[in-house]
């Protein structure tokens, strides 16, 4: 496989033969979530290398910023944002790593997302009443199963309807005390739409030229999101999940996990 490092990188990499050259995270920012439990760096749990990212939220962990507030909003949050955008026309692979504990609660009634594929500049409308800016794409765990959610928006771009597209990608059951390798290939060239799904190097799903709305630019966000958590019927349960080896590339061989290159 060819190195996805370039040659100054390649050069610290030697210095660093014994160990296994280190390949930095994602750069981005805290996305609406200042809580210092919210995100951590650690290392006791990780999937290659040495250190992962730790997510947890609490009922109540609602942050807000100059535009948007999800305590207005019945959300709560802590999300990692990466700053790394991609464009309409573009073919991109995604991938990451998902540790979920072994006591990792679930609502029958309210959706946790744990990974999703932003957009910016792209329509707008409601939701249950509440403003809405939807999203592309949407990993959420709910109940006991993990599902992509694929929007699919129609109507007019400031009044859209959004209806999600379901796809079972695997059983929480199955999640639960280990780490579960996620890959999402989106490909949106000569404007027509491809989203795959790939569950510990399977793929489990598939869906075809479903964007009507070209938005301005797409990002990755990951972490911990809940969304109408008044849904619930009482305060949600702390969540806890920690994410490693977060990658964004061209090709799947870029975003697939790799011991010796590990992201740190």
């Amino acid at each position: 496989m060819a190195s996805r490092f370039t040659p100054a990188v390649l050069m610290f990499c030697a210095v660093l033969v014994l160990s296994g050259c280190i390949s930095p995270r994602l750069p981005g920012h805290r996305s609406l979530s200042t809580t210092a439990h919210g995100y951590t760096i650690v290392t006791d749990t990780v999937r290659a290398g040495k250190q992962a990212q730790r997510f947890e939220v609490r009922a109540g962990d609602c942050g807000a910023d100059a535009v948007w507030s999800d305590c207005d909003n019945d959300r709560e949050r802590s999300e990692f944002s990466v700053s790394e955008f991609f464009a309409p026309g573009d073919d991109r692979w995604i991938g990451f790593s998902l540790f979920l504990p072994a006591n990792f609660p679930s609502s029958p009634t309210v959706s946790t997302t744990l990974g999703q594929i932003h957009q910016q500049g792209g329509p707008t409308g409601k939701a249950m009443g509440l403003p809405s800016f939807p999203p592309l794409l949407q990993l959420n765990a709910r109940g006991e199963a993990y599902t992509a959610c694929v929007h699919i928006l129609t109507g007019s771009a400031g009044n859209v309807s959004d209806r999600c597209r379901y796809i079972q990608l695997a059983k929480l059951s199955d999640m639960r005390g280990r780490w579960t390798d996620v890959l999402l290939h989106f490909d949106s060239r000569n404007e027509k739409s491809l989203i795959e799904m790939h569950i510990n190097g399977r793929r489990v799903g598939k869906l075809e030229n479903f964007v009507n709305f070209w938005p301005r630019k797409y990002y990755v966000k990951y972490g911990i999101y809940r969304s109408f958590v008044s849904q619930n019927g009482a305060p949600m349960p702390t969540q806890t999940a920690w994410f490693d080896e977060v990658r964004i590339g061209h090709t799947r061989a870029s975003v697939e996990v790799d011991p010796v290159e590990p992201v740190d």
